[in-house]
């Protein structure tokens, strides 16, 4: 069987607790309006975020003539977005945009490009619900010739090492929880820093790069992964997700990170995975600094 991505994953359902899912994966789907006025309230920092359009765009990608073109490069992918609403088309509870890519078949590897949860629905176990959906989704996504393997997540997350005291300022207050308090999240739930530079090329023309994240992973085995996975992963993710299908050598944050990715590979290197004690140690003192008197 050759692997493919399937095209029929769409659909509304019933979880029988009051919350319904939706899960669509095309620009004209009626929901994803509700989706993006939800995804634009959760969000603030401007150069992280994607407009309307962006999202259509990376959503234009799954089908026709762009499809054919970049799956014969990167192999078979699909961009999801999964929304819990309360009811069958109340209120948005809380979503999840990611691209999920099958490689050859022997990987399956994804970019959470968006979690969020709204705010009054938190400690409700929302969160859980989305990751859980994330991972079930892109398992599901493609035609596997045997059992699926589980999906290695990757999530981009604030530096709060490296954010502006303004961005930091004003991110924790608008989410009302604090930036360090964010990644122990991640942490709780297992994620570990991938050991790399990394910066998100621009979005949109109208935007610039993104130097204030770290690179997280979720459901590595051991403790490091060989760069040569890193380079075709994070090529496939610029190459469709970032740079809506444009080639990651045009754009040149990208294919500085690439660079260095594929002579690692080249070398037979691997890219350590490590805890946050360091970030948290860096941050803590970042802020006694901030909060010192001149």
């Amino acid at each position: 069987m050759t692997l493919k991505a399937l095209s029929n994953r769409d659909r509304k359902e019933d979880l029988r607790d009051g919350v319904y899912l939706h899960v669509f994966t095309t620009s004209e789907d009626a929901r994803l309006p509700a989706f993006f006025e939800a995804y634009d309230a959760a969000f603030i920092l401007e150069d992280e975020k994607e407009d309307l359009d962006g999202f259509k765009a990376c959503l234009d990608l799954n089908h026709g003539a762009a499809y054919a073109r970049l799956s014969g490069l990167y192999g078979p992918y699909r961009e999801v977005v999964v929304m819990l609403t309360e009811g069958a088309a109340g209120r948005v509870l809380g979503a999840a945009s990611f691209i999920a890519f099958a490689g050859d078949g022997a990987d399956l590897t994804v970019s959470l490009s968006y979690i969020f949860v709204d705010s009054a629905e938190r400690q409700r176990g929302h969160f859980s619900r989305l990751m859980a959906l994330v991972r079930g989704e892109a398992k599901a996504s493609f035609t596997w010739p045997g059992e699926a393997p589980e999906p290695l997540v990757f999530i981009e997350m604030n530096d709060p090492v490296n954010m502006s005291p303004e961005d930091y300022a004003l991110d924790s207050a608008h989410a009302g929880l604090d930036q360090v308090d964010r990644l122990k999240i991640w942490e709780r739930r297992g994620a570990r820093i991938v050991a790399m530079p990394y910066r998100q090329p621009p979005l949109s023309a109208q935007q610039t790069a993104e130097t204030d994240l770290l690179l997280g992973a979720l459901g590595a085995e051991g403790d490091s992964l060989t760069a040569c996975l890193m380079a075709k992963h994070m090529r496939r993710f610029f190459g469709v997700t970032v740079l809506k299908g444009a080639d990651p050598e045009s754009a040149p944050v990208a294919a500085q990170q690439l660079a260095r990715l594929d002579a690692a590979c080249r070398k037979g290197e691997e890219v350590a995975l490590t805890g946050f004690d360091k970030v948290f140690a860096e941050a803590a003192y970042v802020r006694r600094d901030r909060a010192a008197p001149a």
